[in-house]
């Protein structure tokens, strides 16, 4: 048995066994006190800062050949909704005495979207330290000293993706293929802190950090190597013409791919949590649900979302149908021509959807990929041809 059999058909259903042979503690019912944000700890979405709201937090990129750093990040307040740009406004380095949220972010969701992890397995608290303490995982010697840094400046830190989404699903530890992050940290300070918590590290000081100004993926990277140790964005913030994030764990859920996706857990108080208020239930469908939790109308947003969905089902499909119904029917609305509308938005935005699709699925076979994509209807089709056209 793996260290999930004992997951429930609903998010708070009750784990009553152990599956994996470690005498497992059940979940206790005695919730302490509820923490609470401390006086002098960092900015968050909802706090005022010099009369205004804050929102999140921009990236300016610092100069070639400089390291990425708390000053280079942006605070962004109500005022600049629609900014093409970010303001020159820093970031202040604690919050400021004025009224504030003193809830924790995920003290501000419906109580129901909050689930201890024993509660839902016995096994997943052990499950997860296993993941992050394997020792033939890239990861392993990064995770540990660079969440204690973040979290000793006041930061909160979550496991999300692939991650969060294997280890609550039937899957075991081989399921997962890479260790993301995200938190409430800004790009440039969470750099920063890592970078810091590698120097101490005797392992780990000649890794490095980047900040990619087009994402805010925050990367920690071996120089000898070609892939990521460990990736981390800030929670996702919309509104802005240029990438944001903030503190808001509701407005990141909308940000995701799919309500599967957009499932956290916190791996210091062992929390799963489901913002959208969807993802344990659709990855608890059989098959699991594939649900969009970004409806955008924007056609390289959709384009994009459908490359990952079909990512995904050629991923799944040895286990079995996966149910996307509101998928289809979201992408029933998309225009004959998604391809056409993505080129009229210029030659960069058709590079970066081929370059998505190279990334997605460029080790797949055509085959397979136009019969994903056909399940997913017309428009998905015709888009899938014009990508493989350009692949060819």
């Amino acid at each position: 048995m793996t260290c999930t059999d004992d997951i429930g058909d609903a998010g708070t259903a009750e784990a009553t066994e152990c599956g994996c042979g470690r005498g497992c503690p059940p979940h206790s019912p005695a919730a302490p006190e509820p923490e609470r944000r401390g006086p002098h700890g960092p900015v968050m979405t909802g706090d005022v800062v010099d009369g205004e709201s804050v929102l999140g937090f921009g990236y300016e990129p610092p100069p070639q050949g400089t390291p990425p750093g708390a000053r280079y990040d942006r605070l962004l307040a109500e005022s600049d909704l629609g900014s093409a740009s970010p303001p020159l406004r820093p970031v202040p380095a604690a919050r400021p005495p004025a009224p504030g949220d003193d809830r924790l972010p995920h003290h501000r969701l419906p109580k129901t979207a909050v689930v201890p992890a024993a509660r839902r397995s016995r096994c997943l608290p052990a499950a997860v330290r296993d993941l992050l303490a394997d020792g033939s995982a890239p990861w392993a010697t990064v995770v540990e000293p660079v969440a204690r840094r973040v979290r000793a400046a006041g930061h909160e830190l979550w496991l999300t993706g692939g991650a969060s989404r294997e280890l609550l699903s039937e899957h075991g530890r081989e399921a997962v293929r890479d260790l993301d992050l995200t938190g409430t940290a800004p790009a440039g300070r969470y750099a920063e802190l890592a970078r810091e918590a590698l120097e101490e590290d005797g392992e780990s000081y000649e890794l490095r950090t980047r900040v990619s100004p087009d994402s805010l993926v925050c990367t920690v990277y071996d120089v000898g190597l070609s892939t990521a140790l460990l990736e981390y964005r800030g929670l996702g913030q919309e509104g802005f013409g240029f990438p944001a994030t903030g503190t808001d764990l509701a407005a990141d859920s909308r940000q995701r791919d799919f309500t599967v996706n957009s499932i956290l857990y916190d791996f210091e108080r062992h929390l799963v949590i489901d913002p959208s208020g969807r993802g344990l239930s659709d990855l608890a469908v059989p098959g699991r649900a594939l649900t969009p939790a970004n409806r955008s109308s924007d056609p390289l947003i959709r384009s994009e979302l459908v490359l990952r969905a079909v990512k995904f089902l050629v991923r799944w499909e040895a286990e079995g149908p996966v149910d996307t119904r509101e998928l289809c029917a979201w992408t029933a609305e998309f225009p004959d021509d998604l391809a056409g509308a993505v080129r009229e938005r210029g030659d960069t935005a058709w590079q970066r959807l081929c370059a998505l699709h190279h990334e997605c699925l460029g080790t797949v076979q055509a085959e397979r990929q136009s019969a994903a994509a056909r399940s997913l209807g017309p428009s998905v089709e015709r888009l899938f041809e014009a990508l493989l056209g350009s692949r060819a």
